[in-house]
């Protein structure tokens, strides 16, 4: 399937140009519930969670990428307000994590439950759920750190890098995206195809702008 991946122009440029995408830390996340989706009312599971928070923020990072491309508050929010990107990667359904919004948080015998870990990795609150979220989950022993202490996942085939959107306020052009990425540049590249986005004109959602029609490198 296609999920979208939102971000600057700056760090948009630079995945492109180095195909690869930088893996979050559990621990570093905009949610501070990350990991904390069981009410914690009682000590003991306050401490059991907490345990397991750490224990999985140091065994995992994660990708995090959207099913729509066109909500405007995702490109408000992760695109530097529509004065970034979106990239559309096609990732085989099964690897990618299905984000459960709720309404309130888990009950504690969640603990107990033999899927506990993948319910702690999967459930935020509902009033995320405009995200429409899909998570890559990284195991981060198969990642090299780099000289700043971050970990990056390369482009591959299993992560391919199919589209590119310009945001509708951002002073990137097609020349810029090309001279970066050339399919052919690498073993494993493929084409990749770019647009330009604009408001649309009958409803809320961020769309092509095919007055600029496309361009594929």
């Amino acid at each position: 399937m296609i999920v979208y991946y939102f971000t600057s122009a700056k760090y948009g440029i630079d995945n492109l140009k180095n195909r690869h995408l930088k893996v979050s830390n559990f621990s570093n996340v905009n949610d501070p519930f990350e990991l904390l989706g069981i009410e914690l009312r009682d000590k003991d599971v306050r401490k059991a969670v907490t345990f397991d928070k750490s224990k999985i923020s140091k065994k995992y990072g994660l990708l995090c990428f959207s099913e729509d491309k066109y909500n405007p508050v995702q490109w408000a929010h992760y695109a530097d307000n529509h004065k970034g990107v979106c990239l559309g990667f096609e990732i085989p359904e099964k690897k990618l994590r299905k984000v459960k919004y709720v309404a309130e948080r888990l009950a504690r015998e969640t603990l107990d439950q033999p899927d506990c870990n993948e319910k702690l990795l999967t459930t935020k609150f509902n009033h995320w759920s405009y995200e429409q979220e899909r998570r890559l989950i990284i195991d981060l022993n198969s990642n090299s750190i780099n000289g700043g202490g971050l970990r990056f996942e390369d482009f591959n085939e299993d992560m391919a890098l199919k589209e590119v959107y310009i945001g509708c306020k951002s002073e990137l052009e097609f020349s810029n995206i090309s001279s970066f990425y050339k399919s052919g540049d690498k073993s494993g590249d493929k084409s990749v195809i770019t647009k330009i986005t604009r408001p649309s004109f009958r409803d809320f959602r961020i769309v092509w702008d095919q007055s600029k029609k496309s361009e594929r490198t």
